[in-house]
């Protein structure tokens, strides 16, 4: 009976331990849980604390990234537009001669007698024609300074001709033969003015590029198409081509394969035609260069509806 209590003693003493144990053990889990708890807390506090940070400074980069593109646009802009006035300077040189010869034959009209009604209505007529003509050429380039706003519809072609007629001077000047053929509106969506702005420096790239390389016959052709989802641009040279080692790197910015070059004019071109969902490339074939420019075109639906260009 004696040995049986002290058993009956011992089990309990030891289960007592066993429970202060387990219960020293227990507490210094949940301590250490709590620490733990604390700990994560504090490091969740940072993380967000953190991540807000790093999210306001990525906004704050690619809005000072988005102002430096703009820049870059705005900068291209005023070169192109330097181009086109003096495009129009030359234009305006045949309208001003005439319009000079015009005014110096009404002296010699009145010594002979020859001023009479039907004189001054050849005056005025030929007259207003010359300034109309001069009126035009200042219309031209105020449509190309103004930046739309806005993606609109508008006719690929009828950018592409104004392109033309904005640096027609430039290209007839450095003997530039320039044939460009299209059939229908092949209506694309976008920046017109802006798009306008991508063919007028693709036609001043082309204009150096054989002025650089001496060609002497210059020829430039235009081929507009459509796909399914794009209108399609491409425009051949025949100035031999760009060196295929560098022809990966044409539209990266600074690169440039003239000692005088800035080499942003191809980039520029593509970050405009990225602005409206488009998109350009270059490769070489027998006799040049090709540049492919695919343009998100209108939607069937809309031009069954009817799109006013």
């Amino acid at each position: 009976m004696l040995f049986l209590n002290i058993t009956l003693s011992l089990t309990i003493c030891l289960m007592v331990l066993i429970f202060f144990h387990s219960f020293r053990k227990i507490r210094e889990l949940m301590r250490q849980l709590k620490t733990s708890e604390k700990n994560y807390q504090e490091l969740t506090g940072e993380y967000n604390s953190n991540k807000q940070k790093f999210e306001i400074r990525i906004q704050e980069e690619l809005e000072k990234n988005r102002q430096k593109d703009l820049l870059l646009i705005r900068h291209s802009r005023f070169a192109a537009i330097g181009e086109m006035i003096s495009s129009m300077g030359q234009q305006w040189l045949q309208p001003l001669n005439s319009l000079s010869l015009l005014i110096q034959d009404v002296r010699e009209a009145r010594e002979f007698g020859e001023i009479d009604d039907q004189y001054i209505d050849r005056f005025t007529v030929e007259g207003l024609a010359h300034i109309n003509v001069m009126s035009g050429i200042v219309n031209d380039l105020r449509k190309f300074y103004q930046l739309n706003t806005e993606k609109s519809f508008f006719s690929v072609g009828d950018s592409i001709e104004d392109a033309l007629t904005m640096f027609s001077s430039s290209l007839k000047n450095h003997n530039i033969q320039v044939s460009f053929e299209y059939r229908g509106q092949h209506i694309g969506y976008g920046y017109p003015n802006e798009f306008s702005q991508v063919m007028v420096i693709l036609f001043s790239i082309l204009r150096d590029t054989f002025v650089d390389k001496n060609i002497k016959k210059r020829k430039m052709v235009i081929k507009l198409e459509e796909s399914k989802e794009c209108v399609i641009v491409e425009v051949f040279e025949n100035s031999g081509g760009i060196d295929p080692a560098h022809i990966q790197k044409v539209f990266d910015p600074y690169f440039s394969t003239r000692s005088d070059g800035s080499g942003l004019d191809h980039y520029i071109a593509r970050m405009i035609l990225e602005k409206m969902d488009g998109r350009i490339s270059v490769k070489n074939t027998s006799d040049g260069a090709k540049f492919h420019i695919a343009l998100p075109r209108c939607p069937v639906s809309t031009e069954r509806e009817g799109v006013s260009v």
